[in-house]
């Protein structure tokens, strides 16, 4: 009797192990399951979708809006109306709203980059533990325990320009603790910066992570410094700033940013009483970031979200960890990216209303991932697992809580 033996099935078994043994499917699989996640929190389109009629706009070889029905971060010059956000995420929408017109729901999109920042917050996990159970860990932290989870599930105008500032950002860290190519570093810091402005301010963490590339012998040994490698990594940036400058110029006769100058109404928003930029503006910022609770009452659901922001170390309590990164360049390097971008924002008027947590931290978000990992050690220990799932509660009460009406007034 001759005996069959299937060699197909061992052959699918091993394919699959070998699958699931790339990081790259994980990384795909993390992002899937954030979708769905984003995707179920707030299904349904913002109305605030300013950026997929910018996208259109473009495609139709203009950069102002045709009669916007909403005046809420419109700005208007000379009879026209414009968006007063940097326009990259208009940008990338292109082939989206290529397809489906102004009926492109910019809500599903942020879905999507919100679920490629959670995967890439898993390929930078798994670079700087090497362990994929830590890896997920860290993911989940990244992707539920943050208020990225919040912004990437609304989508609205000045949430989804958080989702891709912190997407394009995330790609620059990647690359910084990685193979360090200079001209993708700054793509991703150009990139970013025409998301969100203040995230140009995080530079001196990729040119002081990149210091061994292009000063091998160390600043003092000057005459071996790498100027050709030094231009290629702000070549991308010097161009978009001179890019947004021409914007600019095009809009508004003048190469500066002046956008929320011209906002109309802007001169009476009280929180703008010494301009848009003042000193005085610092501690006011201080007390969402640091200060603010959810608000309590005295029946169900008990607890409210404050509309003004939450504390970071409600938000995300794990961060603390931040503060136990050891003492080395990298560490100087990422607090000498983080601490300028902060100044930057505490100085403007507006604190980021309406919020849940301090969005503006956001801009800073992906240096700070870092800077956790390494004050773990590298491995979540049971405290840390403790911290990242109490995270993720609060987090889930803050996206539900605001779908529900849970807002205090």
């Amino acid at each position: 009797m001759v005996r069959h033996v299937d060699l197909t099935a061992p052959r699918l078994e091993a394919a699959h192990r070998g699958l699931l043994d790339r990081p790259l499917a994980w990384a795909a699989l993390v992002a899937v399951c954030a979708f769905a996640v984003y995707h179920f929190s707030f299904p349904d389109q913002t109305p605030f979708d300013q950026y997929v009629l910018l996208s259109d706009a473009l495609l139709h070889g203009r950069i102002d809006l045709i009669d916007p029905p909403y005046h809420i971060e419109k700005t208007t010059f000379q009879g026209r109306h414009y968006v007063m956000n940097p326009p990259f995420p208009a940008i990338l929408l292109l082939p989206y709203v290529a397809i489906r017109g102004t009926q492109a729901s910019q809500a599903a999109a942020s879905h999507v980059v919100g679920a490629v920042a959670a995967g890439l917050m898993f390929l930078l996990a798994l670079r700087l533990t090497s362990r994929r159970e830590d890896a997920l860990w860290l993911a989940a932290l990244g992707a539920f325990g943050t208020i990225v989870w919040y912004l990437s599930a609304v989508g609205s105008i000045w949430y989804f320009a958080h989702v891709v500032a912190v997407t394009v950002m995330l790609l620059g860290v990647l690359e910084v603790t990685g193979r360090q190519r200079p001209v993708l570093i700054g793509c991703a810091v150009a990139a970013a910066y025409w998301s969100r402005m203040p995230t140009i301010l995080t530079l001196p963490f990729f040119v002081l992570m990149t210091l061994p590339k292009w000063a091998p012998g160390g600043l003092r040994e000057w005459r071996g410094i790498d100027i050709g490698y030094l231009e290629r990594l702000l070549a991308p940036i010097a161009f978009v700033v001179a890019l947004n400058m021409g914007y600019n110029y095009v809009r508004f006769a003048t190469i500066s940013d002046i956008g929320a100058a011209v906002r109309p109404g802007i001169d009476k928003e009280p929180w703008f009483d010494r301009g848009l930029f003042h000193p005085s503006y610092i501690s006011r910022h201080l007390y969402p970031l640091f200060r603010n609770l959810p608000v309590f009452v005295p029946h169900p659901p008990y607890f409210l979200v404050p509309w003004t922001g939450l504390a970071i170390w409600v938000t995300t309590p794990a961060f603390v960890y931040a503060l136990r990164a050891p003492a080395t360049s990298e560490t100087l390097a990422v607090w000498l990216g983080v601490l300028p971008t902060a100044l930057g924002l505490f100085m403007f008027g507006n604190t980021g209303i309406a919020q849940f947590g301090y969005r503006f931290a956001t801009d800073f978000y992906p240096l700070l991932f870092l800077l956790t990992i390494r004050g773990m050690g590298g491995r979540p220990s049971r405290l840390a697992k403790i911290l990242i799932v109490a995270g993720v509660i609060v987090n889930a009460w803050g996206v539900l809580g605001t779908r529900w009406g849970w807002q205090a007034p």
